[in-house]
């Protein structure tokens, strides 16, 4: 079984690398598995133990030249399957930007809502306006990581657009309430809030 595994994967070296890579690669995981002192020993261990029980001692399979050689047209499919996954990715980077942003600003938001929260005098009202501010804090962090992955959806542009226009309008609102105590911008939220939802659905279409 490990002699077959070992075969597998030095097709899968030389199915990714090719022409002069593939050998010198193949090689290279030949020798830090196989080829070492360490290994070496524990072979010839292994060897002198099944002799001494009558066993034939284990010889590595050698893998023929053909196998290692690269098809050109396995090749340029590899080529294009990388290009354009660097173009899906690269295309859209800027949401990937966005998400950083998001993501450090929502540590910050965290870190001042507790420092500035702390000195609200009655319990009931720290309690809510804490309470609020967790919230916001959730959904802005949660949908921040997301955006990262808006360059595998279908549509980027709209799912991502619709996705920081209900983060800023839902966790907005919802850090003035906890900081200022003020509803009227409850509604904003409402509506940052059916935003969200459309962002999600929209990875549907």
């Amino acid at each position: 079984m490990y002699v077959h595994f070992w075969q597998c994967v030095k097709i899968i070296v030389a199915r990714v690398w090719q022409g002069n890579y593939t050998m010198s690669m193949a090689e290279t995981l030949d020798y830090l598995i196989l080829g070492n002192p360490v290994s070496q020993m524990v072979i010839a261990s292994a060897n002198a133990f099944l002799e001494i029980i009558g066993l034939e001692p284990w010889q590595p399979w050698p893998v023929e030249d053909s196998i290692l050689t690269l098809h050109p047209s396995a090749a340029q499919s590899y080529m294009r399957s990388h290009n354009s996954l660097y173009c899906l990715a690269g295309c859209h980077y800027h949401f990937v930007r966005l998400a950083g942003i998001g993501g450090a600003s929502a540590i910050f938001m965290s870190a001042y809502c507790k420092y500035v929260l702390r000195d609200i005098d009655g319990i009931r009202e720290q309690l809510d306006s804490q309470a609020f501010a967790d919230v916001a804090n959730r959904i802005h962090f949660l949908h921040s990581f997301a955006l990262m992955a808006m360059p595998l959806a279908h549509y980027p542009f709209l799912t991502g657009t619709l996705m920081i226009t209900g983060t800023l309008a839902f966790s907005g609102s919802m850090y003035y309430r906890a900081l200022t105590g003020e509803k009227w911008m409850q509604p904003y939220a409402t509506m940052g809030g059916f935003c969200l939802m459309a962002a999600w659905l929209s990875l549907v279409l």
